[in-house]
């Protein structure tokens, strides 16, 4: 790794030096191959991969594009000979952080590795329960009698709303996802009002675990292996109670939450509507090929 420090000052000195406000990357590179800061055989390379990269202090392109010209500017704000020697400090702020001073794993490299892994293994739980969710809705609006009455629609507004719904099943996140379920397992009708109310309130006290562990900031990690969580949530979002201090037996209780709510969301959809024939149980098809189930399902015998 090159001396970006001693690079720098070197420039900017010559600048400071020779009354100059900038320079081509050309004659830069010229100037560090004579002080033996980055010699190499094709004059420039160097240079030009660390001013690619961002590591130069007051670099610029021009015009600003692929092919641009680079230059080298001063950062000085006068001309005054006596700021030369306060040159390492004016420029310590514009340069790069000095990333082979952090440890090869950072920022993971406080705790133990397992605390890690179960993070990792809770956050890929969160995705499989969003694709279920989106799967599910998705479904649940393409059974053959909902497309039978878009087609047989007298009027563009309500195929318009079919059309967004379907839109949004995909793309919408967590939070729509869960108010889209809720309507669409109601509009089915036959999953018990009980069953689809504990359902979704479930969802929506582990969706804050899921922002939170997806988007907060792990800040350290005790001795005693518990990390400290920063996550801001918007108003009235926070989950109650919400521990910052987490545990490696709490990500593996929020993550056996999700794996619990996935089959839970894909037993309702199994129940609701569309089931593929070749499946081996309730759910089975869901979780292996929904896109192509289409054909509703009747509703199971009261018991």
């Amino acid at each position: 790794m090159p001396d970006l420090l001693a690079i720098n000052l070197h420039l900017q000195r010559r600048l400071e030096r020779d009354w100059r406000d900038e320079v081509r990357a050309p004659e830069a590179a010229r100037w560090l191959d004579e002080a033996g800061l980055l010699p190499d055989r094709k004059v420039g390379l160097p240079l030009r991969n660390l001013l690619r990269v961002g590591r130069i202090a007051g670099q610029e392109q021009r015009p600003d594009r692929k092919n641009g010209k680079w230059f080298i500017r001063r950062l000085a704000e006068s001309r005054d000979p006596g700021a030369i020697p306060d040159a390492p400090e004016r420029l310590r702020p514009c340069l790069p952080v000095d990333r082979g001073a952090f440890p090869h794993d950072w920022p993971v490299n406080q705790g133990p590795p397992e605390f890690w892994q179960e993070l990792g293994k809770t956050i890929a739980a969160f995705g499989h329960l969003e694709r279920m969710l989106a799967s599910t809705c998705h479904a649940l609006l393409t059974t053959s009698e909902r497309v039978e009455a878009f087609l047989a629609s007298p009027t563009k507004e309500a195929a318009s709303r079919w059309a967004r719904r379907l839109l949004s099943s995909r793309v919408d996140p967590m939070h729509g996802l869960i108010s889209e379920l809720d309507k669409v397992l109601r509009e089915a009708g036959h999953v018990p009002h009980a069953v689809r109310e504990d359902l979704v309130s479930d969802l929506r006290v582990l969706r804050p675990w899921r922002n939170a562990l997806c988007h907060g900031a792990w800040l350290d990690i005790d001795e005693d292996g518990c990390g400290h969580l920063e996550h801001f949530f918007k108003e009235h979002r926070t989950p109650v109670p919400f521990e910052p201090k987490l545990a490696l037996e709490d990500l593996s209780g929020i993550r056996a939450m999700t794996v619990d709510l996935t089959f839970r969301v894909a037993d309702a959809a199994s129940i609701s509507g569309p089931l593929d024939t070749q499946g081996t149980g309730a759910g089975y098809a869901l979780a292996v090929d929904m896109p192509r189930m289409r054909e509703p399902r009747r509703a199971p015998p009261d018991t």
